[in-house]
């Protein structure tokens, strides 16, 4: 028994032992890790949950020549909260208070709402309570100032996290040319792709921690400051840019085509003044979905008969009075028969009537019967227009051109007499009115551009001005004949139909038929075309058109595409006469609503002073008398925007839970609904700016 009581007394002070042995053990390691190691451990703790985060500059704006926005961003914050920071007392107090603020300001959810998600994040220790997503800068302004909130990030934990949207003023013009950067959804197109580098700044950094729900700033202070994006301004003209979609848009209706593109040039500079891409959707309605204008290649048909006129000009073979023999309107060129539209009416005819009623066969004649024996030499006047290259305008998608010549193995016999007429080639809409620019502009061609400049904090860092690009592509001389004969077309050509009153103009009209699978088919289709300048003599702006498919029993360039021509040369022309201003004159502002703050910083660098001051965020001025008036707004009313900028409108009826549909450029002129009218989150405001 003795012994039995001595093993098993053994066993429980061996079985002790090892417990006491592991317990010395774990503490020894214990103290080991907290104590001598502590440090190491806590900086490979926070290895694991604070990292490096990129913080996102604010992308510059895209205006338009003359400074109007064409793309900006507008600030969108998500507010979070870090219950933690927040004493008890506060807490307390004002967490009633802070849940009836909200459900004020965010009223789809109650007081009793807010109150009971305060509290669970507040039991949980929750360090960053989601309260909104998409908010916007007078919300978050509010948001501030509300009880608990006001005491900032760390009493308060107001954790206000600053995202952007980027917005279009202008709405739909020019909407393909100005683009959308790329980022995780998209490639991006235009300028905003192109010019990603400068628009998107640089990214700073900061460091967060990682907790339930996402990450954490640690501080206010970054690693590294984000440098803001570059300002963009664009060539763009947004009178012209209105005036050529809507034309544009109104001819696509008419005639049931399937797309178009306009493109208007100032003559001097390259400057692309408009261009406009229209499409129809699946629903009937056209949208600019592509940029056509640079990216659609075509055979272009008549209008190509400029760059025929030009190179049989500088090489001496015919003037514009000298007559030729058009065998009544039909020739025969190795068993293909070439037509004239008009065939049978004449048989002689000067050179300058044979354009302006655009005889093929006397322009096939004229090129084959000259330089078939050396058809390179043809060639090397179109190569002289860099109809064989593409523009190199800024923005992606410039199509690859097709000049067909006599090294090629598409050349054929048949080649000549049908290059001549503006076939067996594809161009663009940009390469063809460059080409033709270059030709009225004295013989001057210059490189096409849609940008000015590139600002940063109002100072120019690339100045596009200074780096024009030119060259000689004709003689003086050539360029009047040219001119002569794009006249000829109004007074008793092609064009004659729509000849203006307003203003003298010159141009050529281009109906061309469009292969399918590489051959012309019976059931035709076309494209029409107008390639033209204004005023006739001395050019100031060119412009090309294009539709493409006209479908309600039109097809002619003359009744397609040169009355298109001719109604945005009229508005532009009209509209460019400027009026002399009295610089002797004392003017006020030329503003008449909007954010009182702006209004102060504004009318102190220009030295004006109201008559009076005004407590409200938004006023109205009248701007003969000084005077200014708060505009008072209700909750569940439509406010007030007339008079105020596009930039402005979108900020106050975002922050009313409307959401914003623009039309036109400038300032509201007219709003739907009307002021004072009961409206819902949500819905739908539309409003015309002029």
């Amino acid at each position: 028994m003795t012994n039995i009581k001595k093993g098993i007394m053994w066993r429980v002070v061996f079985g002790m032992s090892a417990v006491v042995l592991f317990a010395i053990v774990v503490s020894f390691k214990m103290f080991t890790i907290q104590i001598v190691e502590g440090e190491k451990w806590l900086a490979m703790s926070d290895s694991t949950t604070i990292r490096k985060q990129n913080i996102s500059p604010a992308r510059g704006n895209i205006y338009s020549d003359n400074g109007s926005l064409l793309s900006t961003s507008m600030p969108i914050y998500e507010i979070r909260w870090d219950a933690t920071v927040v004493s008890k007392d506060t807490f307390r107090v004002f967490v009633s208070e802070l849940s009836i603020e909200l459900s004020k300001l965010f009223p789809e959810h109650s007081a009793s709402y807010y109150s009971s998600m305060l509290k669970t994040a507040r039991r949980d220790n929750n360090r960053y309570t989601l309260i909104r997503r998409k908010v916007d800068y007078h919300q978050q302004k509010a948001l501030a100032e509300m009880p608990i909130f006001r005491k900032g990030r760390y009493k308060g934990g107001f954790l206000p996290m600053l995202n952007t949207k980027r917005v279009k003023p202008a709405g739909e013009l020019a909407l393909r040319t100005i683009g959308w950067y790329h980022d995780k959804q998209n490639q991006g197109v235009g300028l905003e792709r192109s010019y990603d580098l400068d628009l998107g700044g640089v990214k700073g950094e900061r460091l967060v921690q990682r907790i339930s729900g996402g990450n954490r700033p640690l501080n206010d202070e970054n690693l590294i400051e984000p440098q803001n994006g570059r300002d963009v301004h664009t060539t763009i003209n947004i009178d012209f840019q209105e005036i050529a979609q809507r034309s544009l848009e109104k001819a696509l209706i008419k005639h049931n085509a399937h797309h178009g593109s306009l493109v208007v040039m100032e003559v001097a500079t390259g400057k692309i003044k408009a261009i406009a891409n229209l499409k129809k959707t699946e629903l009937g309605v056209y949208k600019e979905l592509y940029n056509y204008a640079i990216g659609e290649s075509y055979e272009p048909g008549s209008v190509w008969k400029v760059f025929s006129a030009m190179a049989a000009f500088e090489d001496g073979i015919i003037n514009p009075k000298d007559s030729m023999d058009i065998m009544d309107g039909e020739r025969d060129y190795f068993g293909k028969t070439m037509l004239d539209s008009d065939k049978g009416r004449f048989k002689k005819m000067s050179f300058k009537q044979a354009f302006a009623r655009s005889s093929n066969v006397a322009f096939s004649s004229i090129i084959f019967d000259n330089y078939a024996q050396n058809p390179s030499k043809y060639i090397s006047h179109l190569r002289k227009l860099d109809l064989d290259k593409t523009t190199g305008i800024e923005i992606l998608g410039d199509a690859e051109p097709f000049l067909n010549h006599p090294e090629s193995s598409t050349w054929s016999q048949l080649t000549l007499p049908w290059l001549a007429i503006g076939y067996e080639n594809q161009h663009t809409a940009l390469q063809l009115l460059t080409a033709y620019n270059g030709i009225i502009n004295n013989g001057n061609m210059i490189k096409p551009r849609l940008v000015n400049e590139v600002t940063d904090a109002g100072l120019v860092v690339k100045d596009n001005n200074e780096r024009v690009e030119s060259k000689k592509v004709c003689s003086k001389e050539t360029s009047a004949k040219i001119k002569e004969l794009t006249a000829e077309v109004f007074l008793s050509g092609s064009a004659s139909g729509v000849i203006s009153s307003v203003v003298s103009m010159g141009g050529k009209t281009g109906t061309a038929q469009i292969a399918t699978r590489g051959q012309y088919q019976k059931s035709k289709i076309y494209n029409a075309s107008f390639v033209g300048h204004f005023p006739a003599d001395e050019p100031v702006y060119s412009v090309f058109v294009m539709i493409n498919q006209p479908s309600n029993g039109q097809f002619y360039a003359s009744t397609v595409a040169a009355p298109v021509f001719v109604e945005v040369a009229e508005k532009i022309f009209t509209i460019s006469v400027k009026e002399k201003v009295d610089n002797t004159a004392i003017r006020f502002p030329k503003y008449t609503s909007g954010y009182y703050s702006d209004f102060k910083v504004l009318n102190s660098a220009l030295n004006v002073k109201l008559t009076e001051e005004v407590n409200n965020e938004i006023i109205a001025i009248n701007t003969e008398t000084g005077k200014a008036k708060g505009l008072n707004i209700e909750d569940d009313k439509m406010p007030n925007v007339i008079g105020l900028g596009a930039k402005d409108a979108i900020y106050l009826l975002e922050r009313y839970g409307l959401k914003a549909k623009m039309s036109g450029y400038g300032r509201v002129v007219q709003q739907s609904p009307a002021a004072g009218s009961i409206v819902t989150k949500n819905q739908h405001v539309y409003v015309r700016l002029n």
